[in-house]
Parts: structure tokens; C-alpha cells; sequence
């Protein structure tokens, strides 16, 4: 149909431009006026009265900074920083920068202002580290010779250097913030306006994508912690399944206790266990069979000289075990917990009224959920327990958390501070012995850790055979403070270095003494600084006649070879308790 003005002529053109023009305008206007919405609710918090405004950003930054306290994410991400190869100051100042940045964020999101919300980050940044840095600096103005001298010119750099680093952390923070609020405040505006019904269905685009994108880092942001903090696999793997890539043979490892093994001494790699998946432990083979053991590849003899590969599986239980906390008086001065965290984990079957007694298997300087979450400790030795892989046991976990020196090295610091090595060689198996249905016995006893955890091992076990039999390191090394400045810390002087270093404790035990002990040493033989360390402590124990262990692993320093070498230890220790008749 043809429409005309009411003089009948034509529309012309003028007419037509006027009213696209018009129309135009109209569209215009309304997108004018839903921006200058999104600018009213932009400014919305900072018209409530700046006073107001700035406390709700306030409590915003402080719950941030707070939460991250209480709830442990600055402990576990702390914790995770130290397993990656950072000292425990270095890891509290990055992990106060994040959490610092965080809380700016929180409160620009609250009010758009970017300095006032930097400004918030950085005092949450020096709420974070200020008892660390007072700590540094105490430990600076009291260091003396081979720790060096404190310098005046040196703390004001550092004093600079960390309150700009603070501020440029927090500022990003707060950017990153301003970025993101328009298209946050607008997709709130959209839900606002559909809540009340003056919006179409089509406004529900942006709130979808904005709920899509939550979800996706509620989702993915902590399991990348877990793939970091862990290993990249570690989600492909869930509770019991991570054992069974060994399967029932958890002695698949091949070695023997109670058998020296030199350089070659490596039957015990991964690379054999992995030939064992699926391995039933009830197979003939299998190190649960109660078969007497076959001399491995290498000629070395098996364990054979007490009655039955596998006592203890006339009385095998099945089931899991459970887990409890200690908190003991810390064994050291200052640093920032008064106690230290002792888990307990008690076998499937235990009893504390039963007359039945257990061995003990002692793990330090890492706390039980540290390790736990790295290798499934819990359900791995669920698994090796009901499958007769090893004995019923008893595994206490001992966290050093809170020290006063970034690398406790497990020792007793030569300035008094600290006293991790009586702790671990005394204290709790002392409290252990008479809290707990234990054996208590050298033979019966073994201390394993990984890394500086690896290095304490060895050195508690040759400084104190009277207390263990065992020592098992994964990826350890075997002369004090070779790990960084800071290991070499807690020693003090080159003498305490040197009684303390593994490669030359050996040589000043007594035959008898060695005869009692058994060493198992874990590391990739390629991998820098593990490797030599542990190639060159393997020929020393063998040229000082102990029996020992050394296992090739294709696994470098990290939770994987925990995880996957861990089964073999065990077998490993297991043999030796029978070598040693401790059942």
C-alpha cells in the first residue's frame, strides 16, 4: 500500500531524511541513556557519601585479606611456592602480593576509585608479610660470621624495594578491577531490569556468558592449583586408583632390603613397576604372596632369614585406616606458630586396647596434607596394608610450619632458635611410643621425607641409629646446606655443616652401627643436582659397606616420584623389618 501526506503528493525527500533522522536520534538517545545508567551505577557506590562508599570497599579488602588467612589459602599456597623450590619468606611475599591485588580488586569493584583501592591492596600486602619482614630483619641485625653482618643500607633497599613492589602489585589489582566493572555493573543492571520486567529475554546475553565464564574458572582456576602444586596428572588420578599403577606389586621395585646395592643397584626404577599393573596381589609373584623372594637380575640375595616372606598376613586386615592431629610445643623460639602439627595415621584394624603392636614410619619437614594431596598417602598405604604388600603400620607426619628459619634442614640450629632434630629424634617418637600401640624398636622405625625432607632423612637416621633403622629419600641431597644460602642458615659455621652432612656421617659409625641400618636413596639420576647427589651418596654407602639401596627413577624431584616410587619403598622397608625379625 502507497502512502501519501495529505496533500497527495509524494513523500519527499526531505520528509524521508527527517525521519530516519528521527528514528536515528530516538536509537541514539536510548543508548545514551543506558550507558549514562551504567555510568550512574558506576558511580553509584562512590555517590553513597564518599565516607560510606569507602567502607564497604574497606570491608571488602579486609574480608579478602582475612578470608585468605582463616579459611588456609595463604598457608596452602605458601606450602605449594616451597614444594615449587621457593624458601617459605619468599613464598609469604608472593603469595601476600596475590592476595594483596585480590583485595585491591575487591574494593574498586565496590567503588571505582584506583588509588583508594590500591591503597587497600598495599596495606593488605603489609598486613601479610609484616611479621615475616620484622622476622628477616631480627635474624639480619643478629647474624655474625659465616652468616654475614647486617647492613643498614642494605635493609633500607629492601624496606624500598618491598613497598614498591607492594604498591605495584596492588595497583594491578585495582586496574585489572576498573577493566572488568563497566561489564560487570551492566550485566547486574540487565538481571536488575529483567527482575522487574522492564527488559526483554534478549537482554539475558551478557548475564549467560557472565554466569559461563564463572563457572568455568570456579572450575578450572583450583584444579590448575592442584596441576602446579602437584603434578600435571594429578586430576587423572583419584584416591586408590593412583596405587594400583603398581598394582598388587608393590615390591614390583624390585629391591631387597637387607642387600647392599651399588651403582647398579637400580632395580628398583618405576620403569619395572609399571611392567606390574594389574599384578593380583595374590599372584605367586607378587610380594603379598608369602613366597619367599628370588634373587633379583643383579645376583643380589633376598631377604630369606626369618620365618615367611610376609608374617604379618596370618593376621593381614582390610579396611582404612584412620588419621588423627597432634598440635606438640613448637621446638623452636619465635617464628610464627607456637605449635607444631603432628598427623598420626593409625592402620585399618588398629586398636588401642588391642595387645597387637605396630612398626612406625615417621615422615618430616612436610605436613600430612601437603603430603597427602601429593600422593595420596592415605590411600596408598590403605592399599599396600590390605593387599599384604607391607605390614599394618604406623605413620606419623611432622610439619615444621613455623620455623624461624625459611629451611628448618630439620636441625638444631646452632644459635639455640631451633631444635627440629631432637624433635624428630626424641620428642615425637617419645609421645608416639606412649600414645600409641607401637614396636618400639630402632628396627622398627623409619624416617622418609622428600627433598630438604630428603637431606633430613639420612642425617637424623646416621645421627641418631639408636632411634631408627631406616631412612628413605626421595630426590634428597646429602651435604648440608648444598640446597641454597638458606639451608646452610640453621648450621651456622663450617664445622656444624660438615657433622651434619650425610656423605660425611657415614664414615663415623661403627661397623656395628652400620650393620643395623638400612638406606634407600631415590632420584633421576639425570635430573641436576639430585642426581649427582645421589649417585655420588650411593658409592660412598656402598665403599663404607652399609646396606642400602639406590633407585634409578624416571621421575624427577616432585610429588611424582613420591607417588609412584613410594609402593616400592614400602616393600622395600617391609623386607627389611622381616631381615631384622621384628615380627
Amino acid at each position: 500500500m502507497n502512502f501519501r501526506p495529505r496533500d497527495g503528493n509524494p513523500p519527499s525527500e526531505t520528509t524521508t531524511s527527517h525521519t530516519t533522522a528521527r528514528d536515528m536520534t530516538t536509537r541514539d538517545f536510548a543508548s545514551s541513556r543506558s550507558a549514562r545508567r551504567g555510568n550512574d551505577i558506576l558511580l553509584a557506590a562512590g555517590d553513597l557519601g564518599s565516607s560510606r562508599a569507602r567502607l564497604v570497599a574497606v570491608a571488602l579488602a579486609a574480608i579478602v585479606v582475612v578470608g585468605a588467612v582463616v579459611s588456609g589459602t595463604v598457608e596452602s599456597t605458601d606450602i605449594t611456592l616451597v614444594i615449587m623450590g621457593f624458601d617459605p619468606d619468599r613464598a609469604q611475599l608472593i603469595t601476600s602480593l596475590v592476595i594483596g591485588g585480590v583485595a585491591a580488586a575487591a574494593a574498586v569493584l565496590a567503588v571505582p576509585d584506583l588509588r583508594f583501592g590500591a591503597l587497600l591492596g598495599w596495606l593488605g600486602v603489609t598486613a601479610l608479610y609484616l611479621q615475616t619482614f620484622v622476622t628477616e630483619t631480627q635474624n639480619a641485625i643478629g647474624a655474625s660470621g659465616a652468616l654475614g653482618s647486617f647492613s643498614p643500607g642494605g635493609w633500607l633497599l629492601t624496606l624500598l624495594t618491598l613497598v614498591v613492589i607492594a604498591a605495584m602489585s596492588a595497583a594491578a589489582g585495582a586496574a585489572l578491577a576498573m577493566a572488568v566493572r563497566p561489564a560487570l555493573v551492566a550485566t547486574v543492571d540487565d538481571l536488575r531490569r529483567l527482575a522487574v520486567g522492564r527488559q526483554k529475554a534478549g537482554a539475558l546475553r551478557r548475564p549467560v556468558i557472565a554466569a559461563l565464564i564463572l563457572v568455568l574458572l570456579v572450575a578450572t582456576v583450583p584444579a590448575f592449583g592442584d596441576m602446579v602444586n602437584l603434578s600435571p596428572d594429578v586430576l587423572m588420578l583419584g584416591g586408590v586408583e593412583r596405587i594400583s599403577l603398581t598394582g598388587g606389586g608393590a615390591g614390583a621395585s624390585g629391591g631387597v632390603a637387607g642387600a647392599t646395592s651399588g651403582a647398579s643397584g637400580t632395580a628398583g626404577s618405576s620403569a619395572s613397576a609399571g611392567a606390574s599393573v594389574g599384578a593380583s596381589p595374590s599372584d605367586g609373584s607378587s610380594p603379598g604372596s608369602g613366597v619367599s623372594p628370588t634373587p633379583d637380575a643383579t645376583g643380589t640375595p633376598r631377604a630369606t632369614n626369618a620365618p615367611g616372606a610376609r608374617p604379618w598376613l596370618a593376621w593381614r586386615p582390610t579396611g582404612s585406616g584412620k588419621t588423627v592431629n597432634v598440635n606438640l610445643p613448637a621446638p623452636w623460639n619465635g617464628g610464627t606458630r607456637p605449635v607444631a602439627d603432628i598427623t598420626i595415621y593409625t592402620p585399618p584394624g588398629y586398636s588401642p586396647t588391642g595387645s597387637r603392636t605396630y612398626p612406625v614410619l615417621y615422615e618430616a619437614p612436610t605436613g600430612f596434607t601437603l603430603w597427602n594431596r601429593g600422593t595420596g598417602a592415605t590411600s596408598a598405604l590403605d592399599s599396600l596394608i590390605d593387599s599384604g604388600a607391607m605390614p599394618p603400620s604406623i605413620v606419623v607426619f611432622i610439619d615444621e610450619w613455623g620455623a624461624p628459619f625459611p629451611d628448618s634442614e630439620c636441625a638444631d640450629s646452632t644459635n639455640g632458635q631451633m631444635w627440629m632434630e631432637t624433635f624428630i629424634s626424641k620428642t615425637v617418637p617419645q609421645y608416639v611410643d606412649s600414645h600409641f600401640k607401637t614396636i618400639a624398636r630402632p628396627a622398627a622405625r623409619a624416617l622418609m621425607g622428600m627433598s630438604a625432607g630428603g637431606f633430613c632423612a639420612a642425617m637424623v637416621v646416621l645421627r641418631h641409629p639408636d632411634v631408627f633403622g631406616t631412612s628413605i629419600s626421595f630426590s634428597g641431597y646429602y651435604h648440608a646446606g648444598a640446597a641454597s644460602a638458606n639451608s646452610a642458615r640453621p648450621f651456622g659455621t663450617q664445622a656444624a655443616l660438615l657433622a651434619h652432612s650425610p656423605a660425611d656421617l657415614i664414615s663415623t659409625l661403627s661397623q656395628a652401627q652400620r650393620r643395623e641400618l638400612y638406606i634407600v636413596v631415590i632420584a633421576d639420576p639425570g635430573q641436576a643436582f639430585y642426581g649427582p647427589e645421589a649417585a655420588n651418596f650411593d658409592q660412598l654407602l656402598t665403599a663404607e659397606g652399609y646396606d642400602h639401596k639406590a633407585v634409578a627413577s624416571p621421575y624427577t624431584h616432585g610429588w611424582p616420584q613420591v607417588r609412584y616410587e613410594f609402593p616400592g619403598a614400602m616393600s622395600d622397608w617391609a623386607a627389611r623389618l622381616v631381615v631384622n625379625r621384628v615380627f
